[in-house]
């Protein structure tokens, strides 16, 4: 199912000196929708298997991460028939004294088709009709003072099967900002020749890991070594607006059968 609404951009990044950013909503369905918008806290965690959630209730976390409270957003509720647009402006007044470092909270856009009004559809037939709410998030950011972050990668895994090596990077999160940025895995054969190669963004919070499914379906039996780096910097997010790293890369194989 595609987006009924559009958003841009997916990330924004404000500071003492850029208090505000626009926000481009845009109805790409043919009918009505209206679109509400909240902040919420939230960052995204990996269970023991690898797979992504975000996590909307740590008040631990929100306490000293949080800048939900510190935004707004105007319009917060509008409609856009098809093919309008909208510009939402996001404000931040942080209060005084803050601590350095970066904080951040998730524009929740809620879009669903508007309802017909009573009397505008058949009355003498029975129909039903399923509403459908849509949720998009986009990621503000607020800087403050000198920002630092890093990861130190503590292990590496690997599980394969019948399609993908699956392989799972332990780390712990260094600095009081994001770590923003690629996760790679390079599968080499024995004549030390690239044979595979997966590439995803990631967005690093607290000290957890990653999964990352590199498709191994084609090469042959035989014994193979891993290659996987994570470095800041991803082609969506400007590199002004990154927090840089050293890359941190770890090694490890595996035997396919």
């Amino acid at each position: 199912v595609y987006c009924q609404v559009a958003i841009s951009p997916t990330s924004a990044f404000l500071d003492n000196k850029q208090r505000f950013e626009t926000i481009l909503i845009r109805n790409n369905s043919a009918d009505p929708q209206e679109v509400k918008l909240e902040f919420k806290f939230a960052y995204p965690k990996a269970t023991e298997a690898g797979n992504l959630e975000l996590i909307y209730d740590d008040a631990e976390q929100e306490k000293l991460h949080s800048a939900t409270g510190w935004l707004r957003g105007f319009p917060k509720n509008f409609i856009l028939g098809p093919g309008e647009r909208q510009v939402v402006r996001v404000t931040a007044k942080p209060p005084r004294n803050v601590e350095p470092g970066m904080y951040w909270s998730r524009l929740i856009t809620t879009s669903s088709a508007v309802s017909p009004e009573v009397g505008a559809t058949d009355q003498t037939q029975i129909t039903a009709q399923i509403a459908m709410q849509f949720n998009q998030v986009t990621t503000i950011f607020y800087s403050v003072g000198e920002l630092e972050t890093g990861v130190e990668i503590s292990g590496l895994r690997s599980k394969l099967d019948e399609k993908n090596l699956n392989v799972l990077i332990d780390y712990t999160k260094t600095g009081n900002a994001p770590f923003l940025g690629t996760l790679k895995a390079q599968i080499i054969d024995k004549d030390k020749q690239l044979v595979a190669e997966k590439m995803m963004f990631i967005s690093i919070y607290f000290d957890g890991l990653r999964r990352i499914a590199v498709d191994v379906s084609g090469l042959p039996s035989g014994d193979y070594d891993i290659v996987s780096t994570l470095s800041t910097g991803r082609s969506d997010i400007p590199d002004a607006d990154i927090v840089a790293a050293a890359p941190q890369t770890i090694r490890g194989s595996f035997t396919k059968p």
